[in-house]
């Protein structure tokens, strides 16, 4: 059976904006920069009805008056089989969000274009982890479990374990290798390849964790709970002389306790 790829493609400049996909982002601009981003959305479809959703905002100056610059912004989502050119028929969506006719003011994300699509179960991946997790909002015990969870990832980094690493995105590992039709095995080669050439640098240094800088934001619906610092940015991060590193996450309840499902 042929696998299907799914694709977002984004050019913009002079636009704070955000691109969700079934109530998870999947592209973020906060600075307003010209971007041109595309990603694989595999991970993120699922069987069924499906919902693209594009909201921007003006890039402000410090009194909150949106700056006088260019404001553009295009957004397509792309599906084919792998390996074939998908042609123009592979365009599922487009849009191209025109200031003059439709206006948005500076301050928070105003939602602009929405799309729902159908992914039939033959190009579609199973059912994720996430689909199943408890809906309910996180409480004063999730907060605490997710920050353990951070908790050990960080303690990982600074002890450059990598099978630590590896068992903390097992979860993730098995559920990227489905959608993107590859063996597990290769995913967690790929990561032990990346851990090995950062640990072994000597220059290899984690900023401290601080765990009252941790930010939780609910998505797909409650399901999943993107983690962040305080300004909405991976909450851990590292680097050597040559290299930056950061790791983000989105956890979900699985097995009775909050896994890195993203």
């Amino acid at each position: 059976m042929p696998h299907w790829i799914y694709v977002l493609d984004v050019a913009c400049e002079g636009l704070v904006a955000q691109v969700s996909l079934n109530g998870i982002d999947v592209f973020n601009e906060w600075e307003g920069r010209a971007r041109q981003f595309q990603a694989k959305l595999n991970p993120y479809i699922v069987e069924g009805s499906n919902r693209l959703e594009l909201s921007v905002a003006p890039m402000t100056d410090d009194e909150g008056r949106a700056l006088e610059v260019p404001r553009a912004i295009t957004v397509k989502l792309i599906a084919g089989e792998h390996g074939s050119e998908p042609g123009p028929q592979g365009v599922v969506a487009t849009f191209r969000w025109d200031e003059p006719t439709m206006p948005v003011p500076p301050g928070e994300l105003t939602s602009v274009w929405g799309r729902q699509f159908t992914v039939i179960p033959e190009r579609a991946f199973g059912r994720w982890v996430w689909q199943d997790a408890p809906d309910s909002p996180p409480v004063e015990a999730d907060a605490r479990a997710l920050v353990a969870l951070a908790g050990e990832v960080h303690a990982a980094l600074v002890a450059k374990d990598i099978d630590a690493m590896l068992a903390l995105t097992a979860l993730k590992s098995q559920e990227l290798a489905r959608a993107l039709d590859v063996p597990v095995s290769e995913i967690d080669e790929g990561q032990r390849d990346l851990y090995d050439g950062l640990f072994s640098d000597p220059t290899w240094r984690v900023a401290p964790f601080d765990p009252s800088q941790l930010a939780a934001v609910p998505c797909a619906e409650g399901r999943m709970v993107r983690v962040t610092d305080a300004s909405g940015a991976p909450p851990l991060v590292a680097a050597t002389d040559e290299r930056p590193f950061a790791f983000g996450f989105l956890a979900a309840r699985y097995s009775g306790r909050w896994t890195i499902v993203r």
